[in-house]
Parts: structure tokens; sequence; C-alpha cells
């Protein structure tokens, strides 16, 4: 949780991860164009919790229709209608400011709020003037005041445009997320901007795979499924899976990747197909002038009605190809049902998730 105003808001967008460390609260007292981390919370849930937002498709340009859901949980496992309410926040960051959203964002009403409507889950349209808001183009002008520059990108090339969630059941009842924007790459020589355009693809969400105890034959069942035994006060290691993506591009596979567009290779890119693991993508380097090809790091949160973690967050670096990520749990002392949630995040925005009952015995 972050201070915000006057009050402690859930953040829930998280920044890049080392191996096998939590994620740590850096980016604050860097540049502006860093991305900050936004998820501090604790693995174990006691209280209804905003865990996690999913915006559908993972990344929309301004006018496009996006839907949108919650992980809402408590200690009885996830509410299907926790009676969230949902906004769109167009209040514009103050450039000097370091917060990671304008602090307008945690008011519980005002006309800088959009609506987009009540429920676990939503449906709406990404504001027209988004990009000039929270992207590269030049900011509609405010009376009395200098003309504005654009928002400089974090360092995956991205925007983000703002979202609140009001929970009142919550002892945190304001969540603040971010959807990732279809912005072009700013302001860029003309000949790179062109093939930006062709190059960059759009982020696709993470989806977890699988979620196993390590050296069992089979994973666990997910929640809808059924429950998974364990036997009170063990200790056990939990390896967790997302898909494996290419690390180079190749016509056919399935997946349009960054040296692919609808021309050469129409089999991939007509309808664009992303992978729900780490996808590679290009930005533009600053640095060098120049597009790169970067790869997307994988985040990990734990959370748990019981037991304890070994870690609250694991993850893989952008340079590390596995694809997959362990934790230890040790399970309560205590009989009875255990709920156990994962979090999976790209750095570019993507979310998605599973839930588990352990049946502790």
């Amino acid at each position: 949780m972050v201070a915000v105003g006057s009050r402690l808001v859930r953040l829930v967008r998280v920044a890049r991860v080392v191996p096998g460390l939590v994620a740590g609260a850096t980016c604050l007292a860097l540049a502006s164009a860093c991305k900050p981390d936004l998820d501090q919370t604790i693995s174990l849930v006691t209280d209804p919790s905003v865990l996690a937002i999913q915006s559908d498709p993972a990344e929309a340009a301004p006018t496009t229709s996006v839907k949108y859901r919650a992980l809402y949980v408590d200690r009885s496992g996830t509410i299907p209608n926790g009676g969230l309410r949902w906004d769109f926040c167009e209040a514009r960051k103050p450039l000097a400011d370091l917060g990671p959203v304008n602090a307008k964002c945690e008011q519980t009403a005002g006309d800088w709020f959009v609506s987009l409507g009540d429920g676990e889950q939503v449906a709406g349209t990404i504001p027209p003037d988004a990009c000039k808001l929270f992207g590269p183009d030049v900011p509609p002008p405010v009376p009395g005041q200098p003309q504005g520059r654009p928002v400089d990108p974090d360092t995956t090339g991205g925007y983000y445009d703002p979202i609140r969630i009001l929970a009142p059941s919550s002892p945190t009842p304001i969540t603040i997320d971010e959807t990732r924007l279809s912005c072009g790459a700013g302001v860029i020589p003309a000949e790179v901007g062109v093939e930006y355009q062709h190059r960059y693809h759009a982020n696709t969400n993470p989806v977890v795979a699988w979620l196993a105890v390590a050296g069992a034959r089979a994973p666990l069942v997910a929640s809808d499924q059924g429950t998974n035994p364990v036997p009170a006060g063990a200790h056990v290691t939990l390896e967790l899976a997302w898909a494996s993506c290419p690390t180079t591009d190749a016509c056919g596979d399935g997946v349009c990747g960054p040296d692919e567009t609808s021309t050469t290779c129409e089999a991939d890119c007509t309808i664009a197909g992303g992978c729900s693991g780490a996808e590679r993508f290009v930005v533009f380097d600053l640095n060098v002038q120049a597009i790169v090809v970067d790869r997307e790091s994988m985040a990990v949160a734990w959370y748990t009605t019981g037991g304890s973690f070994d870690a609250d967050r694991t993850g893989r670096d952008a340079t590390d190809l596995a694809t997959t990520s362990d934790n230890g749990w040790t399970a309560p002392t205590v009989a009875g049902n255990v709920h156990l949630w994962v979090v999976l995040r790209d750095d570019r925005g993507g979310v998605g998730w599973a839930e588990y009952v352990f049946d502790v015995r």
C-alpha cells in the first residue's frame, strides 16, 4: 500500500524483479521514466482485498473497447459480487510529482472520473484524450499555465491510463491500477517511427499454465475443480509455470514477433497472435537512438488465507529464459481449507491469475 494524499491506497501494478527476490520500491527515487513498484501488499489475506486487475486486451489505443475484471478476495475465497465501482481517473499527474498517479485519483468523487460501471467485471472505452493526458502526445492547454510537455515512457516504452476501483467493504477501499496505452513511440525520427509502428505488437496478458508441488506427478487442481490435500504443518515447494514464448521469430509458429509483420508473415500477424508468457517486443532506446528488441520479465505475487510463504514475491528477469518460478509454502498446523492465489504479471502491464484450495489434514 502507498500513501496518497491523506489515505492509504492499494496499488497493484509491479516493476521488474530480480529472480528470487521481492520486488523493491526503488523507482520513486529515480527518473520519471521508471515504472514504480505498485504492489506492496503482504501475502496473507485476512480482509476483503483487491489483489489484481486485468484489462482485456492488455494494451489498448484510445476509443478502444476494453473489458476489466478484478480479483477481489477475502479469507473465504474469491468474492464473486463485491459491489466494486470502477472509474477512469483522467487527472493528469504533474510532471514534478514523483508519486505514481495524481493524488486526485484517490478521492471518492470528482469531475476527473469517467464511470466504467459496477461489479466484478465491467467494460468501457479508453478515453479519446488518453494519449494526450498520459502519453507522448502534446497535452491539452490548462488556462493560466504554460504549455505542458508529454509524459515520459517507462523502461518498456509504455504509457498508462489510471483506473480507480472502490471496494466499500475493504479496509483499503481504494485500489488504483493502470491500463497500458497504445500511443506509439512518441517523438522519434520519422523513418524510425515507421519501422517501430510495423514491428511493435501490443501486449498479451500472461496465463498461469499450471501450479504444482515439486516432485508431484500432476499439477494441482484449480479451485473450481476441487481441493488439494496437504499434511498440517508441511512445508512444500510450489512451482508455477507459464508459456514458453519464441526467442526467435519463425513464420507459422502462431506468434507475431518483433521481426514479423502482416506483410512478412500473414499467417502469424494478420490477426496479431501474442504469447501468454514472456514476450519479446521492440522499444525505442533513447540512449542509442535506435529500436532494440527486449523481453518481458515475469513477476509472481503469492497470496494465501493460511500458512506462510518463504517469499511474498518471486519472478524471472528478462534475461532468464526459464518459464517457472518456485516458492516455499508452510501449511497451517490446524486442519481445514486454505485458499491460495498466484498472480502472474509481465512488466508491460499484463496480468493473469489462478486460485487453488488446499485441504489441510
